[in-house]
């Protein structure tokens, strides 16, 4: 078995790179150790470590480094060339080929903890709540109550390990804030979301969530990681919006990648 990265795996390969020190694997981990690196790499294109058109480190250095096997490294550089953020060039390695762009999404985060900061009330019905393979699968609608009636606004999911949270699935979340218990009991505070949007047809739970929508081809869902200041997974998320609802984008572009 593959033991988590240690300072030291590097100790018979070739120089690490100090630009990843900041990252360890878990080996021990429910998720993948590709998963792993594969964030781990897309965190530091994404900070800006690694600049556009640089090469990042070979595959030689990063099994060296985290004490990985090879193909390991190969399926974590497939997710990134799949997402456009390198491209592998012949005679010059694995080049980056992403200008670094930050987004916000206002309405992500905490459902609970926004709608009380807009003085409004929440409500989450729980739609599943089951163990599998170690960790908390947790669905729930999410809505705002006005007068005797709930405007449903997301589906979300979240996939928790519980070897993190021994015990989260005790917890009773059509009462409790995800968030929050996270915090209070676990230590474990999400910062960021590294998250992909796309759009998902409409399937039945949709429907009977959002109500009818036959002019609505698909709704906009928005998956990925939410991870705490040491770039720790806090969970994998996926959450499913209804038509109604509206998203503002803020984007930014440093003075050395604005757009032509």
């Amino acid at each position: 078995m593959t033991q988590p990265s240690t300072p030291d795996a590097h100790a018979a390969g070739e120089r690490p790179d100090d630009r990843l020190s900041r990252f360890r694997l878990d080996a021990y981990s429910s998720e993948q150790l590709y998963r792993q690196l594969y964030r781990a790499l897309r965190a530091a294109i994404l900070s800006g470590d690694f600049s556009e058109g640089e090469s990042i480190p070979s595959e030689n250095q990063l099994r060296d480094q985290f004490g990985i096997a090879r193909t390991t490294v190969r399926n974590a550089m497939a997710l990134l060339v799949s997402e456009g953020l390198v491209q592998q060039v012949r005679g010059r390695g694995t080049i980056v080929s992403h200008r670094p762009i930050s987004h916000n999404i206002w309405n992500f985060g905490s459902f609970t903890e926004l709608a009380r900061r807009q003085g409004q009330r929440p409500v989450t019905k729980v739609l599943e709540h089951r163990v599998e393979g170690g960790e908390l699968l947790l669905v729930r609608a999410r809505g705002l109550a006005n007068e005797a009636t709930v405007s449903w606004l997301n589906v979300d999911t979240s996939q928790l390990d519980l070897a993190l949270y021994p015990g989260l699935e005790t917890y009773d979340f059509a009462a409790q804030s995800l968030y929050e218990v996270l915090r209070r009991d676990y230590d474990r505070h999400p910062l960021r979301s590294e998250l992909l949007l796309t759009v998902v047809p409409p399937s039945k739970r949709l429907r009977e969530v959002f109500g009818p929508a036959p002019d609505v081809p698909g709704y906009l869902c928005a998956s990925g990681d939410v991870l705490d200041a040491d770039d720790r997974l806090v969970e994998r998320t996926s959450i499913v919006y209804a038509p109604a609802v509206q998203m503002k984008f803020a984007t930014r572009w440093g003075r050395d990648t604005a757009p032509a």
